[in-house]
C-alpha cells in the first residue's frame, strides 16, 4: 500500500513512521524542512491538564503514554519529564480542578508558594508564601523538532521517501486511488493521502472538496539565553509561563500576548518579545541578564469544536485527516493509530468521539 503524508510537522512524521513500520510504502510532503512550521512554534507542553471531556481526557492522557512508549522505542533526549506547576488566578478553580483530576487517577495536588521554593523551584517568586500553588508531576515538555526529525529519519530507514521545498498544489481523489500534483509540475499516486498540515489543512481539505472547519490563532514564543539553571520545571503563572529549552535556555510564552500578535511582526526587535522577558523577570529574577536569541512566530491549528479531528472521511475515499490541537501531546499517539486504520481498517475506541464526519459537510 502506498500513501503520501502532506505534512511532515510532529504528527505527519509520527504517521509516516508507524506506516512505514507497518510495511506500507509512504511518501512524506512538506513545502518546508521536517519540524519547522507550527511544531516549532509550539509551548510543547505534554500534558491533559485541562482536558475536557471526559473523552478528551483520556486521549491525552494516552498521548502522554506514548511519548513514554516512543522514548522507550527510540531512546532519544527529546523528552523532558520535569513536571509542571501552576500559580493560579482563580485558586477556587484550580482547586476543582486538581480535585476532579484527582478523581481520574492523574497526579495533581495543591502546594504552598513556601513549599514549592523549598523542594521544586527556589529563584521563582510569589506574591504570598501562603499562596496556592497546582503541581503536576507526571506532565512534560518536548523539544518537537528534535522528535520530529528522529520521526523521519527512523520513518526513511524503513524506506519512506521525504519531499521536502514541494507543496502540494493539488489533490483528485478517485476509485484508483489518489493524485498529488506538486508545485515543480511532478505528480504522484498513491492509495490514500493522509491531511496532517496543521494550519494549512482546511487549505488541503478544499483540494478534495472539503470543508474542515478549523480556527486558526497566532502564537509567539520567545527563546531567551540564561546564566545558570534558574527553571528547572515547566511554569505556568498569571502573566507569563516559561520552561526549561536546554541547557542555558527558557523558553517564554503567554496566552495574553499571543492576542495582540499581529501580521507585521518584527521578530526579537518587537516590544512583544521585551514585554514577555520583563514579565519572566518578575517571577524568575535570575532572568535580569536574560538575553533574547530566538522569537518563534506560529499558525496554531484548533479544528472548530476544540479537539482532535482523526481517521477517514466516509464522502472521499482515500482520504484522511490528522490535525489537532495540542499536536504535541497528540502528535505520537494519532500516528500509531491512524496508520492502525490506514493499514487494517481498525478504528481504536480512543479516536472514535473524534473522527471527522461529526463535522457536516455543506
Amino acid at each position: 500500500m502506498k500513501v503520501a503524508v502532506v505534512g511532515a510537522g510532529i504528527i505527519g512524521s509520527s504517521v509516516a513512521y508507524r506506516l512505514s513500520e507497518g510495511g506500507a510504502e509512504a511518501v512524506l510532503i512538506d513545502g518546508a524542512d521536517p519540524g519547522s512550521g507550527t511544531t516549532s512554534a509550539s509551548f510543547a507542553w505534554v500534558n491533559a491538564n485541562n482536558k475536557l471531556p471526559r473523552e478528551y481526557f483520556e486521549l491525552n492522557v494516552a498521548g502522554m503514554r506514548e511519548h513514554e512508549r516512543l522514548r522507550d522505542e527510540m531512546g532519544g533526549g527529546w523528552l523532558h519529564p520535569t513536571g509542571n506547576l501552576i500559580q493560579p488566578t482563580d485558586e477556587e478553580d484550580l482547586e476543582r480542578r486538581v480535585e476532579r483530576l484527582r478523581a481520574w487517577s492523574y497526579a495533581a495536588e495543591m502546594l504552598t508558594a513556601s513549599t514549592v521554593n523549598e523542594k521544586l523551584e527556589p529563584e521563582a517568586v510569589f506574591p504570598d508564601p501562603e499562596a496556592s500553588v497546582a503541581y503536576f508531576p507526571e506532565e512534560s515538555w518536548v523539544n518537537a523538532p528534535a522528535l520530529t526529525r528522529a520521526l523521519v529519519q527512523a520513518a526513511g530507514r524503513n524506506g519512506t521517501r521525504t519531499l521536502v521545498g514541494n507543496a502540494v498544489e493539488g489533490i483528485e481523489v478517485g476509485g484508483e486511488g489518489v493524485t498529488l500534483r506538486l508545485e515543480d509540475g511532478d505528480t504522484i499516486r498513491a492509495d490514500a493521502v493522509v491531511n496532517a498540515t496543521g494550519a494549512e489543512a482546511a487549505c488541503v481539505a478544499e483540494m478534495v472538496g472539503r470543508k474542515l472547519p478549523l480556527d486558526v490563532f497566532r502564537g509567539l514564543l520567545v527563546r531567551v539565553s540564561v546564566p545558570g539553571k534558574p527553571l528547572v520545571h515547566l511554569m505556568h503563572t498569571p502573566r507569563v509561563n516559561a520552561r526549561p529549552d536546554g541547557q542555558g535556555y527558557v523558553l517564554l510564552h503567554h496566552d495574553s500576548v499571543d492576542a495582540r500578535l499581529a501580521d507585521d511582526f518584527a521578530g526579537t526587535e518587537d516590544p512583544l518579545c521585551a514585554e514577555l522577558v520583563e514579565r519572566a523577570h518578575r517571577v524568575l529574577p535570575a532572568l535580569a541578564e536574560a538575553e533574547i536569541v530566538e522569537a518563534r512566530f506560529g499558525l496554531r491549528p484548533v479544528p472548530a469544536d476544540g479537539h482532535s479531528c482523526v481517521g477517514a472521511l466516509s464522502g472521499i475515499p482515500g482520504y484522511y485527516e490528522a490535525v489537532t490541537h495540542s499536536g504535541v501531546t497528540l502528535g505520537p499517539l494519532v500516528g500509531r493509530l491512524l496508520a492502525r486504520e490506514i493499514l487494517t481498517g481498525e478504528v481504536d475506541p480512543l479516536i472514535v468521539p473524534f473522527r471527522p464526519d461529526r463535522f457536516p459537510q455543506t
